[in-house]
C-alpha cells in the first residue's frame, strides 16, 4: 500500500515540479533502477544478518522516504528520497517472502505464499486508487501542493502500520556455524538455481506492467468510464483467487498449474485489447487475477523450493531482480510499443506475447528443476 500509494502519479508529480519530459521519465524509473542496484548488499545482507531487525529498517525507510517526499518540494530532495525508496524496496520484497518461506511447512508451501501473496497483490491494485483519493482530497482542500502532501502522507501511515508487525516476529535463529558456511558476500548475490522461475517472474510482470501502467489512457482512447473499478475487482479477485491457486498447486504440483496459469494470462491480455466498455474490462480484470495471480503463485514457490532453508534469502533477491527489471523495463517497452502504433489496444495484444515465451521456458527448464527437487531431497 505505502509503495502502490505513491508510484503511479511519480510522472504528475514531477510535472508539477516543472521537469523535463526525460528527467521525469528518469525520475519515474529509478525506483526501480535503484532497487536493482542493491541487489548486490541485498541478498548478502539477508544471509549473514538478522532479517527482522532488516525489515523494520527498511519500513523505516519507507516512513523517512515519504515524509520527505511530503516536506521537500524540489527535484533535488525528491531525487535523495527517491534513492530511499530504491533501497528500500529493494530489500522489502525479498525479506518478506523469505521469512514467510522460512515459516512455512514443505507441503504447504504453495498455499502459503498465496496467502501471503494475497497483501501485494490486493496492495497493488487498491493503492493507486487510494492514492488518488487523497491526492484529490487534498487538492481540492488546499491546493494541488497539499494534495500531494496528503497522498504522501497517506504512504507513509502504510510504513508505520507495517513496523508494528515487524516488531513482534521472530527473531532469525542463524548459528555462528551456518553464517560461516553460507560462504562469502559474493556467493550470496545471486541464485543460479532460482535464475529459471526468476525469468519467468520477469515475463510475468512484464506484462502485468503493461496494465498497471496504461489502462488509464487505454480507457481515455476509447473513451470507457470509471476504470477505477477494473483495480477494485482484480484486487477482491486475487485476493479470492490466490490462496485458492496456493491450495492446488501443493494438491497437484507445479507442473500440472503453471502452463493453465500462463495460458489464462495470454487470454486476459488479448481480452484487455479488444475490450471496449467498462463491463468487459471488469471481466478482464477477472482473467488477470486468474492468469497473472496463478502464475505468481506458482513461480514464488518454484523458486524458494529451489534452495535450501539457509539459502532462501538468496533465492527471495534473485527473484526480485526479475520482478524489478519487469517493472522497470515494461513501461519503456510498453511506450515504443504505443509510438509504433499509436493504439493502447495494440499494446495490451503484444502483452501477451510475455507469457507466451514464459510456457516456452517452463517447457525447457522442467527437467532441470526436477532433477533439483531430487537433489534437495537427498541432502
Amino acid at each position: 500500500m505505502g509503495h502502490a500509494s505513491v508510484n503511479p502519479y511519480v510522472a504528475t508529480y514531477t510535472k508539477y515540479l516543472n521537469t523535463s519530459p526525460q528527467l521525469t521519465g528518469f525520475l519515474a524509473g529509478m525506483f526501480y533502477g535503484v532497487s536493482i542496484l542493491i541487489k548486490p548488499l541485498s541478498g548478502p545482507a539477508m544471509t549473514k544478518l538478522d532479517k527482522r531487525n532488516l525489515l523494520i529498517i527498511a519500513f523505516a525507510m519507507g516512513v523517512v522516504a515519504n515524509i520527505g517526499y511530503a516536506l521537500f518540494s524540489s527535484v533535488p530532495a525528491f531525487m535523495l528520497f527517491r534513492v530511499f525508496s530504491g533501497i528500500q524496496y529493494g530489500f522489502f520484497g525479498a525479506l518478506t517472502i523469505t521469512i514467510c518461506a522460512n515459516n512455512l511447512p514443505k507441503d504447504k508451501m504453495a498455499s502459503g505464499i498465496g496467502i501471503f501473496g494475497v497483501g501485494g497483490s490486493v496492495g497493488l491494485a487498491l493503492a493507486p486508487w487510494l492514492g488518488e483519493s487523497f491526492l484529490k482530497l487534498g487538492t481540492n482542500l488546499g491546493g494541488e501542493a497539499f494534495g500531494f502532501r496528503l497522498m504522501f502522507l497517506f504512504g507513509a501511515v502504510w510504513f508505520i502500520l507495517g513496523i508494528i508487525p515487524s516488531i513482534v516476529i521472530d527473531r532469525d535463529k542463524k548459528s555462528r556455524e551456518a553464517i560461516e558456511n553460507s560462504g562469502a558476500w559474493f556467493k550470496n548475490i545471486f541464485s543460479a538455481h532460482a535464475l529459471p522461475a526468476t525469468i519467468m517472474l520477469f515475463l510475468s510482470w512484464l506484462s502485468y506492467s503493461f496494465i498497471n501502467t496504461y489502462i488509464f489512457e487505454f480507457s481515455k482512447q476509447y473513451g470507457i468510464t470509471g476504470v477505477s473499478l477494473f483495480f477494485l475487482v482484480l484486487a477482491a479477485s486475487l485476493a479470492a483467487l490466490r490462496p485458492l491457486s496456493g491450495v492446488i498447486i501443493d494438491k497437484i504440483g507445479i507442473p500440472k498449474t503453471i502452463l493453465p496459469a500462463f495460458a489464462m494470462f495470454i487470454v486476459a491480455m488479448l481480452f484487455l485489447g479488444e475490450s471496449r466498455s467498462l463491463g468487459t474490462l471488469l471481466i478482464g480484470a477477472v482473467l488477470t487475477a486468474a492468469g497473472f495471480g496463478a502464475s505468481l503463485a506458482t513461480l514464488q514457490p518454484m523458486a524458494m523450493q529451489s534452495e535450501p532453508v539457509a539459502k532462501r534469502g538468496v533465492a527471495g533477491n534473485t527473484t526480485y531482480l526479475g520482478i524489478d527489471m519487469g517493472l522497470f523495463l515494461g513501461p519503456y517497452i510498453g511506450g515504443l510499443v504505443y509510438a509504433q502504433s499509436s493504439d493502447y489496444a495494440v499494446l495490451f495484444r503484444v502483452g501477451a506475447i510475455p507469457p507466451v515465451l514464459a510456457m516456452i521456458c517452463f517447457a525447457v527448464v522442467l527437467p532441470i528443476y526436477r532433477r533439483r527437487m531430487k537433489e534437495l531431497e537427498n541432502m
